[in-house]
């Protein structure tokens, strides 16, 4: 019996020593030989988010650009001009100012200015207009030749020329050196095609990069298809206008003193004209250039060599020939076998002088 308890006792004891032992094993607090160090870290830092640059492109860009509005016979209209030079020199699109009467500008301040033509490029559809000496902020010109398709643009101008200051619309270089015809036949080289919209009023206005700088001048008569909207490259821009601004301003047109209808076939077979084209004298200025050798009913055919085939040449030719051009006038007096072939020298003046 005491053997049996010493036994007992003794498995006691194994037992409690394999608790222990267990215990021990179980433990899982790091020893100073396999702790690891652990080394708490911060989280990493959140990335800023740049702001946004059409904000800020718009902002730096809308004091060089100006409303335009013009009035001629048959009413009234406009389009956007961009500030060349702080002296007053703006470039717009031709077709937005010509055979205007009268040109005035607006600029981002709200200040109105009247505004002359000083030349124009039909072919590249530019033109650049004086306002005088004024403080004006030039626009920051870009290289267009640099442009990448891709990239992204806007486009400022004064659409529909609603009040409140000029639209913007954002888009990307849709592609480069595009050549279309506009409605009236005229053929562009050269443009830059934009998802960026354009609309009436837009026309003269800036297309910019997100650096901030004008790399094209916004033309808006081009429609080819919804989305597709064009500008001139402000590379071929510039050195348009560098070349119409060495020219200086155009000098007042030149006055002969007379006023005419046009000759037509219909006209020259009622009246039996010697000739079926040409400008027919019905008015003489007495006190202009043409009162000593110029009679009703003659009819002006040529001036120095440039034919005139009724009022829109006549006109043209004098826009062109300032005051002091000494011209010989070719017309056709009288009718029939009596009818003679003269040539006039003469003087333009002025109106008035």
């Amino acid at each position: 019996m005491k053997d049996r308890i010493n036994s007992t006792a003794a498995w006691m004891v194994i037992g409690a020593l394999l608790i222990a032992l267990m215990a021990v094993g179980c433990d899982d607090s790091p020893t100073p030989e396999d702790s690891t160090v652990v080394v708490k870290t911060e989280p990493a830092p959140t990335t800023s988010i740049a702001e946004p640059w059409v904000p800020q492109v718009v902002e730096a860009t809308i004091p060089s650009i100006v409303q335009i509005s013009i009035r001629r016979g048959d009413g009234i209209g406009g389009g956007t001009g961009i500030v060349l030079e702080s002296d007053g020199t703006i470039i717009t699109n031709w077709h937005i100012v010509e055979g205007a009467d009268d040109i005035s500008v607006i600029l981002a301040s709200g200040e109105e200015l009247g505004a002359s033509l000083m030349r124009e490029d039909r072919l590249l559809d530019i033109a650049v207009l004086a306002v005088g000496s004024r403080d004006l902020v030039p626009a920051e010109f870009g290289d267009s030749d640099a442009l990448r398709v891709g990239e992204d643009v806007v486009a400022i101008g004064h659409a529909f020329g609603l009040s409140g200051g000029p639209s913007v619309s954002r888009g990307v270089i849709s592609a480069l050196d595009r050549t279309v015809a506009d409605p009236n036949g005229n053929i562009f080289e050269g443009l830059i095609q934009t998802d960026a919209a354009i609309n009436v009023g837009s026309s003269g206005g800036a297309l910019v990069n997100s650096a901030g700088e004008v790399v094209g001048l916004n033309v808006g008569t081009i429609d080819v298809g919804q989305g597709a909207n064009f500008a001139l490259e402000i590379n071929t821009v510039l050195e348009g206008a560098d070349r119409l601004v060495a020219l200086g301003e155009r000098q007042e047109p030149g006055y002969l003193g007379v006023g005419g209808v046009d000759v037509t076939p219909y006209l020259a077979f009622q009246r039996a004209l010697p000739v079926s084209e040409g400008l027919g004298v019905r008015y003489v200025d007495p006190d202009s250039p043409a009162a000593a050798d110029f009679k009703v009913d003659d009819i002006i055919v040529n001036i120095d060599n440039t034919p005139i085939r009724g009022i829109t040449d006549f006109t043209e030719f004098l826009r062109t020939h300032p005051d002091g051009t000494e011209v010989v006038v070719t017309t056709v007096r009288g009718a029939g076998d009596t009818a003679q072939i003269m040539e006039i020298p003469v003087t333009l003046g002025s109106p008035g002088a």
